[in-house]
């Protein structure tokens, strides 16, 4: 996820850095700013004014595409044949046995 989380909001980061701890300075005045565990900054946001908002900068996932040499392979379908699953009818009595439970105290 190239996203971490701050108050409950969501705020974006480059892509080099999933996986990674970055740290979080709040400098009241709207602004956060992200740095790297060495200190070094990598990234500055507007601080949301309500909750539950994600917070994207689209210059963050440039380059993912062509970042690693890997190609990722994609799932394939498997097939399933058409089971009939048999259902069991049971007396409710058989359930309610089961509710019976006591506790017992030591």
């Amino acid at each position: 996820m190239t996203h971490w989380s701050y108050q409950s909001n969501r705020y974006s980061v480059p892509f080099g850095y999933v996986g990674h701890h970055v740290h979080v300075q709040d400098e009241k005045n709207g602004i956060l700013h992200i740095f790297n565990q060495e200190g070094t900054p990598i990234t500055k946001h507007e601080k949301a004014n309500v909750v539950h908002q994600v917070i994207t900068n689209k210059k963050h996932f440039e380059g993912i595409r062509t970042a690693g040499s890997k190609t990722v392979p994609q799932p394939m379908p498997k097939l399933v044949a058409t089971v009939s699953l048999e259902v069991v009818e049971r007396s409710l009595a058989v359930y309610e046995a089961l509710t019976d439970e006591e506790v017992i105290k030591q």
